[in-house]
Formats: structure tokens, sequence, C-alpha cells
């Protein structure tokens, strides 16, 4: 016999010693099924070596699977997302295997072969439809692309083009040079939503189907794409974070398209930035790796100004249109009628566009009809019963609905403090626009965009269908219009609150609001030819210097302020954060754990812990919330710092003990 070790799928962190005989052919990489305590589980051979325990005391392998082996890439890749994320490598596994389980992989092993055959006999046959001409910048930056797939350089790209730009159609080339040498392509997008609209580019392109990955696919696709991926069949897959974690065996470019998005950034459960990882899988498997963004994040930007990545710029739009005009309009000179919120200003446009039957589009970052109900009489708030935040009106499901944890009840008319009709809403969300905007044109066409109106895919699909054969004459929406979305009969933009986002104790406020406020406004006017998409911005502080910047459409000149601040404040990128978050029903057990954390602190130079306090949000989902954050130069091994830290007290069963490292999300 011959000890093997096999980490199991679940939460674990370290592997487990087994024996299989001399004669067995077994490789690292291998999936087997193990005998663990009184059950079978699935696992991965990760090492041969041999045991601290007696040759007797070790069980036997159940069964190894007949399939493709674990790349060693993405072995190591496990390896390292495990140390850098605080996540147990097991769990890591699991989502390798997702979305088998053993009985379905040895339901499939028996059909392998034939369902091989079948992957093979449907390669993708490049039936090209249309090939864009590509201007003379997108031609330069997809050869560079090009140049690295031939040579097989591992090298990162920071694709930066204005809204229009055509940064789908650059890497579309790279993406071709792949398929015709029969490479696989994973290609990461930030939301379901943007999918479809990629999807039928690609198709146009292309002439077929990429394959789909998100949460909302079957599960048996999903098993079909896993199959494909591990098989080294020709795939181009487009897909959501989790997509990442699919063991492809012969991929040979990433995409990370909309790489600013703050929905690679998982915040619960197995914390991680989906687009830092990728860059790390790239490295591994020595291939490309493309981050396209018209607003990149201050990460990328400082990578590439330090030479980490190589930057491709695209300064126009690839339609020949030129980027909208951008006007600042002050509401304290330009005050709505009362009860309403759109200034006359933005009214008159609207009403122009209508009249001259073009499509307009109204960006307020905020669902529902309005975020805060309060009584006049008494001043009650109406709250959520599980989190310390205020229940968002919902006016067309007739709902009171916490954002936070999904809590939601009936909305009523009567204070439940004090019985009064006193109740008022304050502050609009986008049905109260959308209310608005009917008021003011009866007959018009008018469509919500909006988180809301994605949860069934295909209601969304066509709403967008509509917007891009230019059916609907209003477009009112939140920050779901800010994802990269190509509306060609679009040229007029009313950004109703423009100081939404600006502040608030958010390290990236700044940050955010500005990539918001630049992609919605990236939206007007994308094609066309003589006159310029227009843009209005409605605030309070017109001297703030975001806004100031977006009228300019003056990207870099916002990054080399923004990079000043950081540097001078030293904030990331130019240190590192580590968030630490306790969550507890029991307040007092929490906070008498948070102090014992508090008293082993360790001191360690040019490393700075701060708390513990209460969060932002101290109170969510039935949860006391207190947070540490952790703060060092960049040459320290902060990672190995915490690691010492936490492993001094034993968390308690009634506390959840998360780590958040390079926090997105300061709530």
């Amino acid at each position: 016999m011959k000890i093997i070790s096999v980490l199991p799928s679940g939460p674990f962190n370290k592997s487990f010693d087994y024996l299989v005989p001399n004669f067995v052919k077994i490789k690292i990489g291998q999936i087997v099924i193990i005998p663990f305590g009184t059950r079978e589980i699935l696992g991965i051979v990760i090492g041969f070596h041999g045991s601290e325990l007696p040759i007797t005391k070790l069980k036997k392998i159940d069964e190894i699977l007949n399939f493709p082996l674990i790349p060693i890439s993405y072995i190591k890749f496990m390896n390292f997302f495990s140390n850098w994320n605080y996540v147990d490598k097991g769990s890591i596994i699991k989502l390798f295997l997702s979305p088998f389980d053993k009985k379905s992989f040895r339901n499939l092993e028996t059909k392998l072969a034939k369902k091989q055959k079948n992957c093979s006999d449907k390669k993708n046959k490049l039936n090209i439809i249309r090939i864009k001409k590509l201007n003379s910048f997108q031609a330069k930056s997809s050869q560079q692309i090009i140049n690295s797939l031939k040579n097989q350089r591992p090298k990162c790209y920071l694709l930066e083009g204005v809204p229009g730009s055509g940064k789908t159609e650059t890497y579309f080339e790279a993406v071709d040079y792949c398929l015709k040498n029969r490479k696989q392509v994973l290609i990461l997008l930030p939301e379901i939503g943007l999918t479809s609209e990629w999807e039928m580019r690609f198709i146009e392109r292309f002439g077929f189907k990429p394959s789909v990955w998100h949460s909302g696919i079957k599960k048996s696709e999903k098993k079909n794409i896993w199959l494909k991926a591990i098989s080294k069949v020709e795939l181009v897959l487009v897909g959501a974070r989790s997509s990442l974690f699919i063991p492809f065996q012969n991929l040979g470019l990433i995409v990370v398209d909309e790489e600013h998005d703050n929905s690679f950034k998982q915040d619960s459960g197995i914390r991680y930035h989906a687009r830092d990882m990728a860059i790390y899988l790239a490295s591994k498997i020595k291939i490309p790796i493309v981050l396209s963004s018209a607003t990149p994040s201050i990460e990328s930007i400082f990578n590439s100004r330090k030479k980490k990545f190589k930057s491709l710029i695209l300064p126009n739009r690839a339609t020949g249109a030129r980027l909208p005009e951008v006007k600042i309009i002050d509401m304290k000179e330009n005050a709505p009628t009362r009860g309403n919120w759109l200034s006359e200003c933005v009214i008159n446009e609207l009403k122009k566009r209508f009249e001259n039957k073009q499509q307009s589009m109204l960006f307020l970052n905020r669902r529902g009809y309005s975020p805060l109900t309060l009584c006049k009489q008494c001043g009650y708030k109406v709250g959520c019963d599980n989190c310390d935040t205020w229940l968002v009106e919902h006016k067309k499901s007739n709902i009171f609905l916490c954002h936070h944890c999904g809590f939601k009840k009936k909305a009523f008319r009567y204070c439940e403090n004090c019985n009064s009709n006193s109740l008022v809403s304050c502050a609009p969300g986008i049905e109260k626009i959308n209310e608005e905007i009917k008021t003011l044109f009866p007959s018009a066409v008018i469509e919500n965009f909006s988180s809301d109106t994605m949860k069934n895919l295909k209601d969304f699909n066509i709403i967008l269908k509509k917007i891009v054969a230019g059916d609907v004459d209003f477009i009112i929406g939140t920050q779901l219009l800010a994802k990269g979305y190509n509306f060609p009969k679009l040229n007029f933009v009313g950004i109703v609150d423009g100081d939404l986002g600006l502040h608030g104790g958010d390290l990236r406020a700044s940050e955010k609001c500005f990539q918001l406020l630049m992609q919605v406004s990236g939206r007007a006017g994308r094609h066309l030819k003589k006159e310029r998409g227009l843009v209005y911005i409605q605030t309070y502080n017109p001297k703030n210097t975001v806004l100031k910047t977006i009228v300019k459409m003056n990207v870099s000149n916002f990054y080399d302020q923004e990079l000043d601040y950081r540097e001078s404040s030293n904030m990331p990128p130019f240190s590192r954060l580590v968030s630490i978050i306790l969550s507890s029903k029991i307040e007092k057990k929490l906070d008498e754990f948070a102090f014992k954390l508090l008293k082993t602190v360790p001191n360690y130079k040019d490393v700075e812990i701060l708390g513990p306090a209460p969060a932002p949000l101290s109170f969510l989902r039935g949860r006391y919330r207190r947070r540490f954050l952790i703060k060092s130069k960049k040459n320290i091994d902060l990672n190995n710092v915490i690691k010492n830290w936490l492993n001094i007290c034993k968390t308690p069963k009634n506390i959840r003990l998360n780590v958040d490292v390079d926090p997105y999300n300061f709530l």
C-alpha cells in the first residue's frame, strides 16, 4: 500500500492520509471519494508522503473517480486563495467540484466517455457574421494582447477607454485568436443582467452562443460546462465571479469586464475579490488577463502607473460620436416644485426629447418609492426589526422592505407608534420619479431599470430589447444603468441626485461616486454623428471636485487627485487594510470577546489596529456587530500577523468572526 494526502471538500483546512494499493495509478489532482467518520465525501489528492499515524490506523480510499485531473495551477491557486482570504482550503475544493456531489459524480462516471465524445462533436465552429473595422487604437491594443497569446507570456493588461470606445470589440480579437488555436476563454462580468446584451454582441461577432454561468443557470447545464472545461473541449464561458472556480484544463485567456465594479467583491460567506484572484490565477496558468473599464479602480490605475500592468488606451468613441456635454444644475437656484424632485431645467429637456421622439434616462441610485418613511406627529421612523436601518417603501408591491436582510411587512397608513395618520415619505426612490414622469407625460412608455426588475431574467431581457429598439421613451433606473449597457437611441441623461454617495465615511466614496456618475453619463449620445449627447446633474453642491471632473470628462485628473489624497493619508493602494467583523445575538458576550481580543493585540512595527468599535450597521440580520480595522505598510505580511493574533483566542460558538481582506464595503 502507498500513502496519499487528500484534501476533503468542506470546512477543512488540512489534508488527511489514506491508503491505496501500490499497483493503482493515482496522481496529484485526482478526484476521489474517501471515508470520513461515518460518511463518504469527495476530495482531491494533493500529495504523497509518509504519515504520522501508523499504517494500521489509516483507511483505504473508497473510490478513485475516472475524471481528468484538477490542474496543478488550480491547486496552487487554492493555496494562495486560502492564505490570502482566510478561507478553509476544503471550502475552495467544494467550489472546484461544484455543481457535483459524490452521487452525481458516480452517475456521470459511467457516461463520461460518451459525454466527452458528445462534447467533442459539438465543437464551436467559427461562423463569423460580422467583424467591425477597428480604429487604430483598438487594432494596436488588440495586437498587443494577441502577441502575448502567441508568445505565451503571462501579462496583465488594463484596457482603459471612454464609454463607447469599443473595449469589447478590442478584446474580441484576442478571443478570436484563442478560438482559432483551440484555447478556452473565461470572461467575467459583474452582473447577471449584463450577460444578455454581451451574449447578443458575441453572437453577432462569432455566430454561435457562448456558454453562460451564473446563479440562474440550471444545474444540468453547469455540469455540462464543468465537464467541457476539465476535458479540454473548446469553450468560451461568460460568467459571474463564481465561474472563477471552474477547473479549466486548456485556458488561454481571462477577461474581467467592468473590472472596477463592486460586484466582483463578495462581502458575505467566502469573502474575496474576483478580479484580484483572477489576476493571480492567470499568473499561475501563465496566460494573459485583460481588465477592461472606462473608469478603472484606483488599484488598477496605481498598478498601471507602477508598470505592473500594461496600459492600453482607447481615447475615442468607436462610433465617431463625441463625448456628451455635461451640465451642473444647482438645486439651490433651480428648486423643484413642492413634492417633486425634478428641476425645471430637467423637465424642459425631457419635454423637448419626448416631442422629438428621443429617448431619455433618469438616474437615481435608490430602489423603491422612498428610502425613509416617518411620522410628522411623533418623529417615528419605520425601521427594520432585524437591522439598525430604515425600511424602504415599495409602493408598487405595497410593502416596506429592508434592503440589507430582506425583512418586509405590508405598507401601512397609520403610525405604529402614535396611531396618527401622519406618515410621510422622505426623499425619492425610482418609483417616486416614475410617478412624477407619469404625471408629466401620461402617454409615455416608461420602464424602471433596477435589481427589482431583474429578479425575472426573462422579463428583464424583454425590457432590455424594448429599450435598445427605441420603444421606450423614459428609462428610470439605479446603478444597474452604469453596468456597460449600450442604448443606441439614448441621447439625454438626467442625474436626479448627484450628491448621493459623495459622503458617508467610506474610504472609496469619491471613487465609487465618480465611477457611477461617469458611467451613467457615458450612456448618452453614443451613436450621434452631428450633435452631442447631453447630461444634467442635479446637485446642492455644485463646487464638488468629483462633479467638476465629470463636467470636463477628465478621468486622469480625478485619478491624480484621488491618488494624492490616498498617499497623503497613507490609505490603499499605498497601504493595506483588513477588516475583522465580530457578530452575535448576545451583545454582552460580543463585547466581552471583542475586548478580550483587544488585550491580546500583538505589538508589530508599522501595523495599526483600530477598534473594537460598533460597525456603521451595528445591528444586522438580528445580530450585533463590532469591527476591528487593521492597517499596515505594503511590505508587511499582514496575513501572517492576523493569523498569529487570532490563534491566541478561540472564538466562542455564539460569536461569528469574519475576516475581510482589502474591504470594499465599510458598513
